[in-house]
């Protein structure tokens, strides 16, 4: 027996079945393992690598996802359903410029499917751009005519620009395609009681609490039609009634404060005027920034707190005058067959662009590619993900939304920060972080503003990751903050305010 080959005991498209009903059940546990699996027994199956990043966010493990969707986009950078995962988790992170870009990428590769539409939708309007949410939820509607989603939708844009008119009007549209949509009922409750229809209003509220009498959204509405009338005693009676169900959903102070708010005359509920926290989650703060070079060490600090974002120099070799002009001709020969070289350092495979001298790391071993057509394939894939990350960067520079970050260890004058701040303007009003090794008139943790938007941090230098050196976290964290601290000051609130 000891000869004997060993095989799965399920065919792939048993396996991948039984994965499926784990998700519709979902126990995200037994899907995980499931599509592990599949992967390990079938690794020529993208749904190995695809689902498992469902599985994990489904599962509220947002990192892990993240991490997961990174292993797949290096190996599948144009699959649609990579492409969607990514949309998803920052739908989840409400992370809206960025889930933009995803699903435009989605809607390029598969312009049939309706998430790439649905969910930009809902990105634009939460960022306030309600005009360009307006003309994607018309162009959703003629591919995909009566579509109760994109209805809906379309509703939630009325609502948030206060247009409550179209917003009853779109309302009532979504419960002709869907009589049973529950968010539908609360919306058009809502646009009744602001369009001043309180006695329909009520009635609808009171009607489908017969039906859902916990429904804590429901609740908030109906406590709300008495208060629209003032009549204060039954709308403390409503309130006190609901203390339950609402103190369960979280909703029970926040309405009380907003109706206490109104029946004193106030425009606002008392807790409108608590100030904001003003800690900064880690996580945030490392994804506010933007690594550009010159080697991995941001890179690293960002994976050492779990985030895991794209980029195109993240992980990356870009000194800085190879770097300048690479930004110069906006990165023109990156991707192509031409000016790529696949080579080998250790067992992993780099990427060396000849025209820039740029090397960019793959984190894939040439154990992986076994036969000259894994490895052909895999350098189509790579050269797809390399023009991908190209055409992010061009747009994020273009509109951005991050701080940029640059070390380096060779490059220490002012005018090299001036000179990379420069190059970086000519695409948009970027900000940089140029960080440089210390010396005696400028200890480690130094930040100074040199210009507008051009600040200069001190480290102690480059890490060595091959002689297992990590990079100094806390200066690192301490640096970011006080930048990130900085440009929210000089910009007032916006993006990087989140």
């Amino acid at each position: 027996m000891a000869d004997t080959i060993e095989y799965p005991l399920v065919t792939a498209d048993e396996m991948a079945g039984e994965a499926w009903a784990a998700m519709g059940r979902r126990d995200w546990d037994a899907a995980l393992r499931l599509w592990q699996r599949l992967r390990r027994d079938f690794p020529e199956r993208t749904e190995g690598y695809v689902w498992p990043i469902q599985a994990l966010w489904q599962a509220g493990q947002l990192d892990a996802a993240e991490q997961a969707a990174a292993d797949a986009f290096a190996r599948f950078p144009e699959n649609p359903d990579v492409l969607a995962q990514y949309g998803w988790i920052a739908t989840m992170r409400e992370r809206w410029d960025e889930a933009l870009r995803w699903w435009a990428a989605v809607r390029s590769r598969a312009p049939e499917r309706i998430d790439g539409y649905l969910w930009a939708i809902r990105a634009l309007w939460n960022l306030g751009r309600f005009d360009a949410a307006e003309a994607m939820a018309a162009e959703a509607l003629v591919r995909f005519p009566a579509n109760a989603d994109v209805q809906a939708e379309s509703a939630w844009i009325a609502v948030n620009r206060g247009a409550w008119d179209s917003a009853l009007t779109r309302w009532r549209g979504v419960l002709a395609a869907e009589p049973g949509r529950r968010e539908a009922h609360i919306g058009l409750i809502q646009a009744m009681r602001c369009t001043g229809r309180l006695a329909e209003a009520e009635a609808m509220a009171a009607e489908r609490l017969r039906q859902s009498p916990d429904d804590a959204d429901l609740l908030v509405e109906y406590v709300g039609t008495a208060a629209d009338r003032a009549d204060w005693p039954e709308t403390a009676a409503r309130l006190e009634a609901a203390r339950a169900a609402l103190q369960a959903a979280g909703l029970f102070e926040r309405t009380r404060d907003a109706i206490e708010a109104r029946r004193q005359g106030l425009s606002g509920g008392a807790s409108a005027a608590v100030a904001a926290d003003d800690e900064i989650d880690v996580k945030e703060l490392m994804l506010s920034f933007e690594s550009i070079g010159e080697r991995c060490d941001f890179g690293g600090v960002q994976r050492s707190v779990g985030v895991e974002p794209l980029g195109l120099l993240r992980f990356a070799y870009a000194p800085l005058d190879p770097l300048i002009a690479a930004l110069d001709e906006r990165f023109e020969v990156i991707g192509t067959t031409e000016d790529t070289d696949f080579e080998r350092y250790q067992d992993e495979t780099i990427l060396k662009m000849k025209k820039y001298g740029l090397y960019f790391h793959t984190f894939v071993s040439m154990s992986e590619m076994p036969t000259p057509e894994k490895q052909a394939a895999f350098r189509q894939q790579q050269l797809r993900r390399l023009v991908f990350l190209k055409r992010k960067l061009i747009g994020d520079l273009e509109e951005p939304q991050k701080i940029c970050v640059y070390a380096n260890d060779a490059c220490a004058a002012d005018d090299d920060a001036r000179r990379l701040l420069a190059a970086l303007r000519r695409y948009g009003p970027n900000s940089l972080l140029f960080v440089r090794p210390a010396d005696a008139e400028h200890p480690e943790g130094t930040l100074r503003t040199l210009d507008d938007g051009l600040y200069v941090g001190c480290y102690p230098g480059m890490t060595d990751f091959v002689a297992g050196q990590q990079p100094p976290f806390a200066l690192w964290r301490d640096l970011c903050e006080r930048v990130y601290r900085l440009e929210r000051s000089r910009s007032g609130p916006g993006p990087l305010s989140r």
